[in-house]
């Protein structure tokens, strides 16, 4: 039997020889124990039928190193009454380790060269195909390669709290936006694994667990957070904390209740469920769907009624932003030049629910222009209305009543996108309006109208009116030239602040 590998170092680590059942060239293997030469001497391996080998790649079929990769560990537990347990070769410093001969202490990238150099001194190789190229997980951080390991960690078992989970979205308990992320969801919660909640960092919650080392056999205490007084078994009081941290999205998945004070503090009882969570789309079973299962099990209610999701900001050439690219966009820098009004409604015209935007200086130097047209009709507006006496309700013509019932369909129309969380298709039917309608239209036919003193009063009035509520329904995507504004305007009944309006209806 010929063998396919990339990973020539871990050879040592193999269990078994995996082929698939129904491949006719190796099944009269199957089943059987084969002598087997390596650079070690010879040994025997088992050749085990498994229906995840592929027997069209490669050569059908393959080693089995648990100890070393996830697959490989996969098959193991599926056949471990017929083959030995996982084998570790690689250490924890990246060295191989005493399982390995004469190449112990060598780095990984250094005993794979040795190793293929052994074996094929020794006739043991067969090919080598230069060509070949296969994925490796590299840290992304700093690029290093991940090597797989097998090490003791905390699991959560998930599959109870995931059926709860998917049951309180199907019942419409929370909506998840847009809802074609529910399917993503959905898929995640009914494949999901146990959590494995422990992390070997040096930083992060420590997990409440200590081990007796009195004890002959492994002995592990859990408490709420306060060190055991003594070993419940042997009653001993040598105990040693768990050096691992809580995974960072165990503690973050509590973040709902447990900012809240659960179960008895009133911010529990008076804001929770809260009503929207929204976050990236990116996160949606990192995050989302831990909360989801965490507080349904603490709580028994969901955490939230919505989810709305959003994507990821990207270059104008919709690339992702990185630092090494070079085409991030500083957001103080673009304050600074442009205005955080600017930049803010740049981000929401445009920017769908769940999916990636792109952003770029000419986008926001656009929505830019339009802060200084709305501080120019503003101005506009308020030198000609210094005379305006709001006490005096005055009569309205025809035409200025249809500019007022134009304008009522836009707040409705503004008011239901918000509704239904559709904040892009909002901010742009509010940015044509102003400026193609208000702008463009209403304030130059009402220069004229301005100029007769038996039409003044009336189309002040509408100005005023029109421009008071457009600036409630902008406030959200532009706080800060709408707050400027209206404070300026010509209003007897004004709040503090605009954030605290009423709506307009």
């Amino acid at each position: 039997i010929t063998l396919a590998t990339v990973r020539p170092e871990t050879k040592f680590g193999d269990t078994a020889i995996a082929v698939h059942p129904d491949d006719k060239r190796y099944k009269k293997y199957i089943g059987k124990e084969l002598k087997v030469k390596t650079v070690l001497g010879t040994r025997t391996i088992k050749v085990i039928a498994d229906k995840e080998v592929d027997p069209d790649f490669g050569t059908g079929a393959v080693k089995v190193t648990p100890a070393h990769d996830a697959n490989d560990f996969a098959m193991w537990e599926r056949h471990k009454k017929e083959i030995p347990g996982p084998l570790q070769v690689i250490g924890l410093d990246g060295r191989l380790n005493e399982n390995t001969g004469p190449y112990e202490g060598m780095k990984v990238t250094e005993a794979r060269e040795k190793v293929a150099e052994d074996m094929q001194a020794k006739g043991l190789i067969e090919k080598i195909d230069e060509n070949y190229e296969h994925a490796v997980a590299l840290c992304y951080k700093c690029n290093a390669v991940i090597e797989p390991m097998l090490m003791k960690q905390w699991f959560v078992k998930t599959k109870p709290l995931a059926k709860a989970a998917i049951k309180a979205v199907k019942e419409k308990k929370t909506t998840i936006l847009p809802k074609n992320y529910e399917k993503v969801y959905f898929h995640w919660m009914e494949n999901i694994r146990d959590w494995n909640i422990s992390r070997q960092n040096w930083w992060g919650i420590s997990i409440p667990a200590w081990i007796c080392e009195d004890c002959p056999k492994e002995e592990w205490i859990v408490t709420d957070g306060k060190k055991p007084t003594s070993c419940v078994k042997c009653k001993g009081k040598n105990l040693k904390q768990d050096e691992d941290v809580f995974d960072t999205w165990f503690s973050s998945g509590q973040w709902p209740f447990a900012t809240l004070r659960f179960p008895n503090h009133k911010d529990y009882k008076t804001f929770y469920p809260t009503d929207v969570m929204e976050t990236a789309a990116d996160i949606l079973f990192f995050w989302v769907a831990r909360m989801m299962m965490l507080s349904l099990y603490q709580t028994k209610k969901v955490p939230f009624k919505y989810v709305y999701l959003h994507g990821l900001v990207r270059d104008k050439d919709r690339q992702k932003m990185s630092k090494s690219k070079g085409n991030v966009i500083d957001p103080l820098g673009v304050i600074d030049t442009y205005g955080t009004d600017a930049l803010r409604i740049a981000l929401t015209i445009g920017n769908m629910p769940g999916r990636d935007t792109a952003i770029s200086e000419d986008k926001i130097r656009g929505y830019r222009n339009f802060v200084n047209k709305l501080w120019n009709i503003s101005r506009f507006v308020l030198l000609e209305t210094k005379d305006f006496n709001e006490k005096k309700r005055p009569t309205l013509s025809l035409k200025d009543k249809a500019i007022l019932k134009e304008f009522e369909k836009i707040a409705k129309k503004t008011t239901k996108a918000l509704d239904e969380f559709r904040f892009s298709h909002a901010a742009e039917d509010l940015y044509h309006y102003i400026w193609h309608t208000y702008a463009d239209k209403v304030i130059e036919s009402s220069k004229p109208v301005l100029k007769d003193a038996k039409t003044r009063q009336a189309r002040q009035y509408v100005l005023v009116k029109v421009l008071a509520d457009s600036l409630k329904l902008l406030h959200p995507f532009m706080p800060f030239i709408t707050e400027e504004i209206y404070q300026q305007l010509p209003l007897q009944k004004k709040q503090t602040t605009l954030m605290i309006e009423s709506w307009p209806k």
